[in-house]
């Protein structure tokens, strides 16, 4: 019992002291809280594969091999799927954004509440009172802005993953990727090659319907392309001609 009225007088009489630094966690575990970000990595990489895919479209397949690891799975289910666009097979992962330091929250709350025995047995203060429905009400509105901070940083993660799975189904109609293996100029190449009649003609048309005649095209790729069809139409105009 004299251990105990030693610790409370302890207590009342360094108040001055102890309440401010008691008060002092809260904000100080809501900045940590806030300034944690769980996407954080998740978001760096992300962008990185973003902006190499933008610069190397050709390179899709290797750079998204870059992905977060939850992304990496995704990636190679797409893959190995028949579906047409990255968007039909990936989709966002939730991260649990958990308290840090609550620890020390609540071990500032139970020597916050030792006051109230203070206030009982030493001293009848009745700031020693207010100062735990501040406390708690401060730990609340920490916990309610950490909550609308959590919800903003997943809405910036969803956005940053919405442009790459955005560019991944660009890179596919393209047909960069496991779509097309070949490029379509390299294939009416191949048909210049053999004797250029109506028929070839016709499989060189159903071929660029398949690839897609609208499909966007870097200027290199359609420089090819150009080239390749000129080549099959000056062939098929030489053989018509005889």
């Amino acid at each position: 019992m004299k251990y105990i009225e030693t610790v409370l007088n302890f207590l009342n009489g360094y108040a001055i002291v102890i309440l401010p630094i008691l008060f002092a966690v809260v904000p100080f575990f809501g900045v940590v809280n806030w300034a944690s970000n769980v996407y954080r990595r998740q978001n760096r990489k992300i962008k990185a594969c973003y902006r190499g895919i933008c610069a190397k479209p050709d390179k899709a397949e290797l750079i998204a091999c870059l992905l977060p690891e939850d992304y990496r799975r995704q990636w190679r289910a797409f893959v190995n799927s028949k579906a047409d666009k990255a968007s039909l097979v990936f989709e966002f992962v939730k991260k649990d954004k958990r308290p840090r330091l609550l620890w020390l929250v609540i071990v500032a709350a139970i020597c916050s509440s030792a006051y109230i025995a203070v206030f009982f047995f030493v001293a009848q203060h009745f700031s020693y009172l207010i100062f735990q429905a501040v406390y708690m009400l401060a730990f609340g509105l920490v916990m309610v802005i950490n909550s609308a901070v959590g919800r903003h940083q997943e809405r910036k993660a969803k956005r940053i993953f919405a442009r790459l799975v955005a560019e991944l189904n660009k890179c596919y109609v393209r047909g960069v990727g496991k779509a097309q293996t070949r490029d379509p100029s390299t294939e009416i190449k191949q048909l210049s090659k053999q004797y250029v009649n109506g028929d070839v003609v016709d499989k060189a048309s159903e071929l660029l319907h398949d690839k897609g005649l609208e499909t966007d095209r870097t200027v290199e790729q359609q420089r090819k392309l150009n080239k390749a069809l000129n080549g099959l139409l000056q062939a098929y105009a030489r053989n018509a001609a005889k």
